[in-house]
């Protein structure tokens, strides 16, 4: 089949009519009515659809290019009405409402790869089908009839226009409201062998970084192997959670392990929530004038890693947001819950997360979303306060190790700089630190150094306070200098030619965290 240089077939040879919408709010298009003389025989032939598309209009003529979303409807040859005066329409129906923007033109676009189709026009001066002498003496709209050859250059005929009819939308309420829920959570897949057992224990680990679950959930466990004197039985199916951290949750599988080890093989499943403090809506709305879209916002209740809130717990309260192009950073944890958790903690039916969009329109416009751009992305801040025992306002991790160690520390949030190495040796160093601290926040620093030929790696880290401690504050735009005068004003440190910092982040409510502005040092000589 030949085309031309756009790529057009030019065996397509389409005829459009434009129209005009005067509607200033604009119309709702749903369906168009056009009537044809002859179709294509047998009707079941191929290659004999008629398709019908509107499109806009670009400087007078028919885009070649564009089409307006959701406006292609394709017709069979059966389905093609035919009549000899032209009474009998062929219903060209979308299979949604078609936006067509008020105070400007468009165009239907009609064409079929064969040329056995006729649809009936009018024309200025000729005889009305079915009459003797009465002609057509205007113009039935504000358009012309295009014709083309090639399937990309339209000419118009000023006295010619197709005949169709428009159906617009009627709307028999001028208010809704349209609640979108979030979708399921899908099971975690599994890292390889993410089962750690403990000889003679039947309590095992699953290693699963940021499951968002808390203790005496019910999980669901697929895909596992059996080793280390477990079965698969043993290792899949419900379990409840009796232990948690942010890397892994523990549940007791009533078979003792005969082996420190790590196993599962590599297509385990588990399940998993979605943690989350802040959210970027992304919802696609087309609001004519004179309409308006309100949207707002109800999630519920999370579990910081640290923190003493109530989990899964619906708030009755909804926030007013914008619908896309804005992020809202919130004071409390929420969470999308699995769907065997909504079920139970929730109800039937209730999801974890609700955006009401409040929809005002008129008869004829009224606001659209479009459902296949719409969603949230959510942001998690992975942060705890950990202690080695159960200590009010701490968390104790499944392995506690100690953040001094040189290769360790199992506190969940933290920034390692990278090695700095100096040209003259160092007995002190100048540390300050511009950050924004909450009430339920904190953060420490630790120090090591070394000489040039030692490995800084293997150094163990010490832990340094303030000169002065600072008050805590929770307007998130005041920034405070932490300054630390490490080694004393004498420099006391032993001489050291290389240095790295790490900063610990601690909270026991994961929405209000530590901001860090700068990191300043100074290293001091004798």
């Amino acid at each position: 089949m030949a085309k031309n240089s756009l790529g057009y077939q030019t065996e397509k040879n389409p005829i459009a009519q434009s129209i005009y919408i005067d509607d200033p709010q604009g119309i709702y298009v749903t369906k168009i009515n056009c009537f044809f003389a002859s179709r294509l025989s047998p009707a079941g032939t191929a290659r004999g659809q008629v398709s019908l598309q509107l499109r806009p209009m670009r400087n007078g003529f028919p885009s070649i290019t564009e089409i307006v979303p959701s406006s292609n409807v394709y017709l069979d040859a059966g389905d093609i009405n035919t009549s000899v005066d032209g009474s009998i329409a062929t219903t060209f129906e979308f299979d949604e409402p078609v936006f067509l923007e008020g105070l400007r033109d468009f165009a239907i676009v009609l064409y079929s790869p064969v040329p056995e189709y006729e649809v009936y026009i009018s024309e200025i001066d000729k005889v009305i089908l079915g009459s003797n002498s009465l002609k057509v003496n205007k113009n039935p709209s504000l358009g012309s009839l295009f014709y083309t050859q090639n399937g990309a250059t339209f000419t118009a005929n000023q006295k010619q226009d197709l005949k169709f009819e428009l159906f617009r939308a009627n709307f028999s309420h001028t208010t809704a409201t349209a609640v979108l829920n979030n979708a399921k959570v899908p099971r975690r897949k599994l890292n390889n062998n993410p089962v750690r057992t403990r000889n003679g224990d039947s309590q095992v680990d699953i290693i699963v970084p940021g499951h968002g679950l808390n203790v005496n959930d019910t999980i669901g466990v697929t895909g596992l192997t059996a080793f280390a004197g477990l079965t698969a039985n043993d290792l899949n199916g419900d379990h409840t959670v009796i232990a948690i951290d942010n890397t892994a949750v523990r549940i007791d599988v009533g078979t003792n392990a005969t082996a420190d080890a790590n196993g599962g093989g590599s297509n385990g499943f588990m399940t998993q929530n979605m943690p989350y403090q802040a959210i970027y809506p992304f919802v696609q709305t087309l609001a004519p004038s004179g309409t308006s879209v309100i949207s707002s916002f109800r999630g519920s209740s999370g579990k910081s890693i640290a923190g003493t809130e109530t989990p899964y717990t619906k708030y009755v309260d909804f926030d007013i947001i914008s619908s896309n192009s804005t992020s809202y950073d919130y004071n409390r944890t929420y969470v999308v819950m699995a769907d065997s958790i909504e079920n139970v903690e929730l109800g039937g039916g209730q999801k974890s997360i609700d955006l009401n969009l409040l929809l005002t329109g008129t008869n004829f416009a009224a606001p659209m979303v479009d459902m296949q751009r719409s969603s949230i992305s959510l942001i998690n801040n992975i942060i705890d306060k950990q202690d080695s025992a159960s200590t009010a306002g701490f968390n104790v991790p499944l392995q506690w190790s100690d953040e001094t160690e040189a290769e360790h520390g199992s506190s969940v949030s933290k920034h390692i700089t990278r090695i700095i190495r100096l040209n003259e040796h160092a007995v002190g160093l100048k540390v300050i630190i511009a950050a924004n601290v909450p009430t339920e926040a904190d953060f420490d620093l630790y120090f090591r150094s070394c000489q040039a030929d030692q490995d800084i790696l293997a150094i163990p880290f010490a832990k340094y306070n303030p000169q002065v401690a600072m008050p805590k504050d929770n307007f998130r735009n005041v920034f405070r200098e932490y300054e630390y005068l490490l080694g004393g004003p004498g420099g006391n440190l032993p001489q050291f030619a290389q240095f790295q910092l790490k900063i610990v982040m601690k909270s026991t409510n994961q929405a209000k965290v530590p901001v860090f502005k700068d990191l300043r040092t100074i290293a001091l000589a004798t």
